[in-house]
């Protein structure tokens, strides 16, 4: 979320950020500090002072990007040091600590009537004692809410991302006559696909479908893995792309292949090395189909997948599962969500199948004037291929990657808590 800070309107809006890690010299923390009013380096500061510096800068919205990940100072925003406080993107799920004010969400990944103000108007019986809309989590009537916190709901997704500012590699063709030309546009992309797809996996026939996944092996869960290889048995001619992340886990997951699906399937399982994040996004697009792991989605591997025009095929979690529903979030926002979010374990296995099964190719060779070299071209056809090239060509106007959009959105959403704040009667916010 690089560009984030210096989209923000200056006309209403001062940005601060407070740094709770040293300084690691990349160009994405370079990228962030140039992007705001005022940066200040806390890495080395106590929570007082930390606290004491955010109450004389006389911050009205202080936002916790960590939440309980590596490296929080949850402790800061329990000390309460600015009137409204709010939690976004880093972790996915509540805090559950009333210190926490505002999930920044959207209605996909916290359904409202999991909320606490939600549940309050559902409530038959009232205790004395009851006060400012908080529930007892042992006393309430329904019991199937999950946030204490108010919500921020976004109109598109909640996920911010900066793909489309920082990940580009277009550049070559941008501003030329080529750049308005979907067809070259796209027969560039496939040119770029295959001769990658050669380069990493020089020994799978050119007509094989390439499964993939790029999570951490820990969000693999017995259950998906099972399925993965049931898509395998039902599609020979394909093979499933992981990651050694870690290297022991590979060898784990292997050995299970082995044991439930046989050497035939086991042996289709292909793993690399994890790749740096540019790289990362760019080979992405040698995948055909992402199947992602269903109890924790992919988050950020969705979009840079998506990014690279690759299609994601999901299983959205149970509504109080926050970080199992992400990437359906993030599907949607694409315009094509209804493609990639399965319904159930047998949708999802259905679906990959069918899809896989769409795929074919057709050689060709241009009619270019004598003096240029021949070139073979591959096309691609199919349902698969379709939504492929419906991802690719339309990214740049997708609310998913549209950035500044999303920037909007979070001013209006910041506005309306603070106006509710002032007037004393803080609730849910929905940005329309």
């Amino acid at each position: 979320m690089q560009s984030v800070f210096e989209f923000h309107n200056r006309q209403h809006f001062e940005v601060y950020v407070y740094a709770l890690n040293p300084d690691d010299g990349s160009t994405y923390r370079q990228k962030i500090m140039a992007g705001c009013d005022h940066s200040r380096d806390c890495s080395g500061s106590s929570t007082k002072d930390i606290c004491d510096q955010i109450i004389q800068d006389g911050i009205h919205i202080l936002i916790n990007l960590n939440g309980y990940t590596a490296g929080d100072r949850n402790h800061i925003f329990a000390a309460r040091p600015a009137p409204i406080q709010m939690q976004h993107m880093g972790f996915a799920g509540t805090m559950g600590g009333l210190w926490t004010d505002y999930n920044i969400v959207d209605d996909m990944i916290v359904p409202p009537m999991l909320t606490n103000e939600e549940a309050f108007k559902r409530k038959t019986k009232h205790h004395v004692g009851d006060i400012c809309e908080e529930l007892d989590p042992e006393e309430d009537d329904d019991n199937i809410w999950v946030y204490p916190e108010k919500t921020l709901s976004l109109p598109d997704t909640y996920f911010v991302n900066d793909h489309r500012q920082g990940f580009r590699d277009d550049q070559h063709i941008r501003g030329t006559v080529f750049a308005s030309r979907a067809d070259i546009q796209w027969t560039l992309e496939e040119d770029k696909r295959w001769k990658m797809r050669q380069q990493l996996f020089p020994s799978v026939p050119d007509d094989w479908v390439i499964f993939a996944n790029f999570n951490q092996l820990y969000k693999i869960d017995p259950v998906i893995f099972k399925v993965w290889l049931e898509i395998l048995a039902q599609v020979p001619n394909s093979i499933l792309w992981l990651l050694k992340f870690p290297a022991d886990g590979a060898k784990n997951l292997y050995s299970t292949a082995l044991q439930w699906a046989g050497m035939g399937v086991a042996n289709r399982i292909h793993f690399t090395d994890i790749a740096g994040k540019h790289d990362h996004i760019l080979r992405g697009r040698v995948a055909d189909l992402v199947l992602d792991t269903p109890q924790v989605n992919a988050h950020t591997t969705a979009c840079d997948i998506l990014w690279s025009g690759t299609p994601i095929l999901t299983l959205c979690g149970n509504d109080h599962k926050w970080c199992s529903r992400v990437a359906a979030s993030i599907c949607k926002s694409t315009g094509s969500g209804e493609k990639m979010i399965a319904k159930d374990h047998a949708d999802y296995e259905r679906r990959a199948i069918e899809l896989a099964r769409s795929v074919r190719y057709n050689y060709w060779q241009p009619n270019f004037p004598h003096f240029m070299p021949p070139q073979v071209h591959r096309s691609g056809f199919g349902e698969l291929i379709e939504l492929r090239k419906k991802l690719f060509l339309n990214r740049d106007s997708m609310r998913l990657f549209d950035t500044q959009r999303i920037v909007a959105n979070l001013e209006k959403g910041y506005a309306m808590a603070w106006e509710l704040w002032v007037t004393d009667n803080e609730k849910n916010i929905k940005v329309l």
